[in-house]
């Protein structure tokens, strides 16, 4: 009978299980319930299977989920009849019986035509059972399971089926043998899912989640399509010299798209632990077999959700070919999860723009109404107010062009945010930028010389670059944002011929760069939202504004020194002041942040004015606009219409 090792498989963990035993034993204490994500064999849960109370296995492939529910699914089976169907199906005489979709498709290429004669007789007449009612799920499932392990075992193949061995003798070798279900009492719970990993970890809960993903551009739905294609018994019509279907289950684990796929992964993951198995097979000769994830991609991510542990272990990996994989080596990560403290949280835009109000809407949120049919912001900036902000509908302005134009090429990634971080990570390493994020990291001598300008002095000749090539033609909206990104203080400044002139700043593409697009990518394509690029007059004026909506205004302040803050004066103060008690007058909510005093200074202005109407101070944190290490001595105060 066949053991569920009993299988050939790229990345088959068997072997190594002893030792990720140990591990696990070690270092994940007073834990119940084990999630094994991508399943593939279910050989880990299968060895850990006494070790835990609760075991959630899944996998997208059609066949492992057909062998998950044949080895482990605990409901009941004639082991008798088992037996006596497996008997007939051994007296089988592959010249009684007809061709038939495996050997026509199959025969004399993955098996002797024979064979392939009596595993299509067998699929059929497992399926012609199943649909008599001649055997239950759990005995159909055993039968398929027990037809894939048998043919699996004479194969033509070098472990996998993206091609069979040309040229060789197929010898009739096939022996039909069931596999050996687990038994277990009623106590022990086990759920069988095939699902998208990615949504799946929103639903489920564990102490343990182990993670041991594709890596590599092969991908598993393609490698092992035989064993899909018999489970399944579509018929399906296949292609090409290795005769396979239209693709279909294609893993963004195997695309350029990975760090994303599993940075998403993992921060949607509710465990106490995170177990990540890794190879190095990142330096492999062979252009398939190298990793779409770096180690440091890995780390980097799962630091971002506790404190992380490697092991490594020297392991000769298992090979289909002529892969030539030197030095090889099996890595464990072991992540404790940072425990989620319940506070209110304030999500930051991804322009990073300076005056930004991000820390500060918690507060702000205190004072303003709960219930908010359209939201008007009219110098939207960044746009990290309105991304803590819930309406119904959302009306945002700002005078700079770039920054508009900004917020629309986000917008239209929103339903497709994987091209948008495939395309922006292209150009960065078009242009040779370092890259927190995915691993590219300053040189530690670098940063060992230049201990707070390192990334400057790694990044000016590769951002002049791209700072040259966008002023060419002022139209790669993309290029835009990295430059802002990579560029002094996350600003946009252009000189009189309309020319980008901001120096390389201090920064790169790090964690918290991807972190804050993911949430506008996410926030954004749920909700209404409009952008315009006026005169903030101009905007308001054009908008027809109820008693159930609200304005909240972030305008430039009139005593601080950012570069925005420049083409504002008195006039403009005292001409914002009278338009907002001309909207007060019509009874619209409006509330508005503004400095009070500022080094020294003082906004007579906005304090005479203010007292008409409800103060709060806010809980500013600023620092100097040159240098923002150096914390400044500030009252910023927030002024509403309206007592809540």
């Amino acid at each position: 009978m066949f053991e569920i090792q009993n299988r050939r498989y790229t990345g088959n963990k068997f072997k190594l299980m002893d030792w990720i035993s140990k591990l696990l034993k070690e270092n994940c204490p007073d834990c119940h319930s084990f999630f094994d994500v991508f399943a593939g064999t279910g050989c880990v849960s299968d060895y850990l299977f006494d070790d835990y109370n609760r075991i959630v296995l899944n996998d997208f492939l059609y066949s492992s989920n057909v062998i998950f529910n044949a080895f482990f699914l605990n409901e009941e089976y004639d082991s008798k009849k088992l037996n006596k169907i497996k008997e007939k199906y051994l007296e089988i005489q592959a010249s009684k019986i007809q061709e038939n979709y495996v050997s026509t498709n199959f025969g004399n290429k993955y098996f002797n035509n024979n064979d392939a004669k009596k595993i299509g007789y067998i699929r059929e007449d497992i399926e012609k059972k199943y649909k008599n009612k001649e055997i239950n799920f759990k005995e159909y499932t055993i039968l398929i399971s027990s037809l894939l392990y048998s043919l699996d075992k004479v194969a033509n193949t070098c472990g996998h089926y993206d091609a069979y061995r040309k040229g060789t003798m197929i010898k009739e070798s096939f022996v039909f043998d069931l596999i050996k279900p687990r038994k277990y009492n009623q106590k022990k719970l086990v759920e069988i899912y095939r699902k998208d990993s990615n949504e799946l970890v929103k639903e489920i809960k564990c102490d343990i989640a182990y993670i041991d993903p594709p890596y590599n551009s092969r991908q598993y739905s393609r490698f092992y399509h035989v064993l899909e294609n018999i489970a399944q018994w579509k018929k399906p019509e296949l292609y090409g010299v290795a005769m396979k279907p239209k693709e279909e289950n294609m893993s963004e684990y195997c695309k350029s798209s990975a760090p994303i796929v599993f940075n998403d992964l993992i921060q949607n993951l509710q465990a106490k632990y995170i177990v990540v198995s890794y190879n190095n097979t990142y330096d492999s000769k062979s252009h398939s077999s190298k990793n779409k994830i770096t180690l440091e991609e890995i780390r980097t991510i799962l630091s971002s959700k506790g404190k992380t542990k490697i092991y490594e272990k020297k392991y000769k990996a298992f090979t289909t070919g002529k892969t030539e994989l030197n030095d090889h080596k099996e890595f464990i990560f072991i992540t404790k999860v940072k425990p989620n403290i319940k506070k209110e949280i304030s999500y930051r835009s991804p322009l990073f723009y300076v005056g930004d109000k991000y820390k500060l809407m918690p507060e702000i949120k205190k004072y303003m109404p709960t219930k908010i049919d359209n939201y008007i912001e009219p110098f939207v900036g960044g746009g990290s107010s309105f991304l803590n902000v819930k309406a119904n509908h959302y009306y945002v302005n700002d005078i700079d062009s770039a920054i508009i134009r900004i917020h629309k090429l986000l917008h239209d990634y929103a339903k497709d945010k994987n091209k948008f971080f495939e395309k922006a990570f292209s150009i960065i390493k078009h242009y040779g930028l370092s890259c927190s994020y995915n691993g590219h990291l300053v040189p530690e001598e670098l940063k060992e010389k230049y201990k707070k300008t390192y990334y400057a002095k790694y990044n000016k000749e590769q951002y002049l670059n791209l700072r040259n090539d966008y002023n060419k033609n002022k139209k790669d909206t993309m290029k835009l944002y990295l430059l802002l990104i990579y560029g002094f203080n996350h600003m946009t400044r252009f000189n009189a011929k309309g020319e980008f002139n901001l120096p390389v700043g201090n920064v790169d593409f790090n964690s918290n760069v991807y972190n804050s697009l993911n949430y506008y990518f996410d926030y954004i394509k749920e909700i209404d939202i409009n952008y315009f690029n006026m005169d903030y007059q101009e905007f308001i004026k054009s908008l027809k504004i109820g008693k159930n909506d609200y304005v909240l205004l972030d305008p430039p302040y009139l005593i601080s020194e950012s570069e925005y803050n420049k083409i504002w004066d008195e006039q403009k103060e005292k001409e914002l002041y009278k338009l907002l008690d001309d909207l007060d007058k019509k009874g619209i909510r409006f509330g508005i942040t503004n400095l009070m005093y500022h080094k020294g200074k003082e906004n007579k202005i906005f304090k005479n004015w203010s007292k008409k109407y409800h103060a709060y101070e806010l809980t500013s944190n600023y620092i100097s606009f040159n240098d923002n290490t150096i914390k400044v001595n500030s009252k910023e105060v927030f002024v509403t219409n309206y007592e809540k």
